[in-house]
Order: structure tokens, then sequence, then C-alpha cells
């Protein structure tokens, strides 16, 4: 037994160096993604209050001016996780009208205006868009995927989500109650 005394002495000193370097290393991580995410919705918060346009429908839009909840859905005609989340998100329109305001972003490159007009008619969409078919709005506030949806509450940045989101889960209601 005292033979092996210095070889388990060991390995349980590495075990123990190893666990240690990856608690540390993960703090490390953790911390560089909430700098990595405050940089991020700082850029989102910055765009915001840029977004100046009219709608398809030709409604003037000034978000800085809007007080509130706000989600920012970025989507195209031929991306079906986008076109799976408008049913959750005109649920979240029915439920909450005018608490909550939605803006689409639609990143159609061919014929944009006659595409969101299907759509809107299509789906029935409770929301107003925006076209964007250069990718103009996307460049600007860094959308590399598609759909990409921004929950602000007065113009602060509350949630992102980069793939389709279930605007009805209980999660994301608590969030939306959190912010009435």
């Amino acid at each position: 037994m005292k033979k092996f005394f210095p070889a388990i002495a060991i390995t349980l000193l590495f075990g123990v160096l190893l666990v240690s370097q990856m608690v540390i290393n993960g703090q490390k991580l953790s911390a560089s993604r909430i700098e990595k995410n405050k940089e991020r919705f700082s850029l989102y918060e910055n765009q915001y209050k840029k977004i100046v346009d009219k709608t398809t429908s030709g409604t003037k839009i000034n978000l800085k001016a809007k007080k509130g909840l706000v989600i920012v859905n970025f989507w195209a005609s031929w991306c079906r996780p986008c076109v799976s989340e408008f049913k959750t998100l005109n649920k979240l329109k029915d439920k909450y009208q005018d608490k909550v305001f939605i803006l689409g972003i639609n990143n159609d490159e061919e014929e944009p205006r006659k595409k969101v007009a299907m759509i809107q008619s299509k789906y029935k969409l409770k929301f107003e868009s925006l076209v964007d078919p250069k990718g103009n709005y996307a460049s600007e506030f860094n959308i590399l995927a598609l759909p990409a949806s921004i929950v602000y509450h007065n113009g602060k940045v509350i949630a992102f989500y980069n793939k389709e989101h279930d605007f009805m889960s209980d999660e994301f209601l608590e969030l939306i109650d959190s912010h009435l």
C-alpha cells in the first residue's frame, strides 16, 4: 500500500488541479459571454433609436418615441422557422394588445412588399413590417441568421432570441408580465 501512496497522491493532486482549472476557465467564459452580451445589447439599443421608417402599409414608425414593450422581429418569407413564429406572435398580440408593440423587419430581397403583403394576408399578421431588401437593418443590428427577435422595455434590451422562439411560453409570458 505504501508503494502506491505517491501515485495516488499525485493522481489526486492532478485531479484537483484539473477541476480547479475548469472552474476558473468556466468563470472566465461566463464573464466573457456577459461582456459580449453587454456589447451586443448596447448595439441593439443604439440601433433601436435609429429606426424611423414607414411600414408596408404606410404607417410611420419611430421606435425612439415608443415606450413600454417592443419586439423587433427579423424575418423572411422563405424562412420556415420565421413563419412558424407568426402563430405565437399573433397570440401574444391578442393577449396583450396595445401593451406590446411588435415590428417585423422583412429581409426578402426580391419583391419584398409583395411577399410581405402575401404573408400578412396568409397568416393574418397582427403586426406591421418594414422591408429591408438590402439587409441594411440586419447589418446594422449585426443579425447573422433568421429568425431573430429583440425584446425591449423602454428602449432597453431585456431579451434576444436568434432562433425560432415560442412567444407564448410560460417563461416568455413571465418576462412580459414582469415589465408591464
